[in-house]
């Protein structure tokens, strides 16, 4: 099992750099976080914005890190175009081949009023997913967004789109805490299929807490799922870059990831 931290944890950060202090915090394993605009002016991953995949797989091959997982964090149906699957992911997954394992995709979702949209798209989504061999595909579960039909929001829902088209679950556990689900109890119907991770903390109305400062319980949680079945528990939490004594930044990725380990490794 990898423990990892996603890139898009700095995404205003020169990417270089966001490796860098990713390698000098002790972090061996990444989820790297490609650059995405769309919905209601959402973007993430700006660092990538003018770097092409190519280009992003060969800088961090020279970094030194591992990929453990890329991750699609689109997933919004718009402008006429129907896949789940981000263009760049196929750019990522034709040069990267040999380097990414894993790749984590958000449920889709879509503006509509169409009710019975999430209940259409299902095959759509579940067909473009499983068609990606040789890798281990997991789905993201989200919160649905005012104006949006979000497919599979509830565990049961997940666990039946993913068991469906035989692939697997990333579980973000800010994400199920802002819709009032209790993340063990998501463990407990999820964990069959579950294979990432998307961890951080939680405290109202705070998303993406730096890990434990919020009142998520993590140890019933991790103690709920397999952990033989895990790929990678990664860290997803907000941890802010300070330029001018980068020495801080590093501490508390460190810091972060042997929390991670403290829970996993007893």
């Amino acid at each position: 099992m990898n423990i990892a931290i996603s890139t898009g944890t700095f995404f205003s950060v020169p990417f270089s750099v966001t490796l860098e202090i990713i390698k000098k915090s002790g972090f061996e394993y990444i989820e790297l976080l490609q650059y995405w605009k769309g919905g209601d002016s959402w973007e993430m991953a700006q660092h990538l914005e003018s770097i092409t995949p190519r280009e992003t797989l060969k800088i961090i091959k020279e970094s030194g890190l591992k990929i453990s997982s890329l991750h699609d964090g689109g997933g919004v149906i718009e402008g006429g175009r129907e896949s789940i699957i981000a263009k760049s992911t196929f750019e990522f997954l034709e040069y990267g081949a040999d380097d990414i394992p894993c790749v984590v995709f958000h449920v889709p979702h879509k503006k509509t009023d169409d009710k019975t949209w999430r209940n259409t798209y299902r095959e759509n989504a579940g067909n473009d997913l499983s068609a990606i061999k040789n890798k281990i595909i997991c789905v993201e579960n989200m919160p649905d967004f005012e104006g949006f039909e979000t497919l599979s929001s509830k565990p049961s829902d997940l666990l039946d789109f993913a068991s469906a088209f035989d692939i697997y679950i990333n579980i973000d556990t800010t994400h199920y805490a802002e819709m009032g689900i209790d993340i063990v109890d998501a463990a407990k119907i999820l964990k069959e299929r579950v294979r990432t991770v998307h961890i951080s903390d939680y405290l109202f109305p705070k998303r993406h807490v730096y890990v434990g400062e919020g009142v998520l319980d993590f140890s019933s949680f991790l103690n709920t799922l397999d952990l033989s079945l895990l790929h990678a528990i990664t860290t997803e939490c907000d941890i802010e870059y300070f330029e001018d004594d980068p020495g801080k930044t590093i501490e508390r990725l460190s810091n972060a990831m042997d929390y991670i380990r403290s829970l996993v490794f007893v």
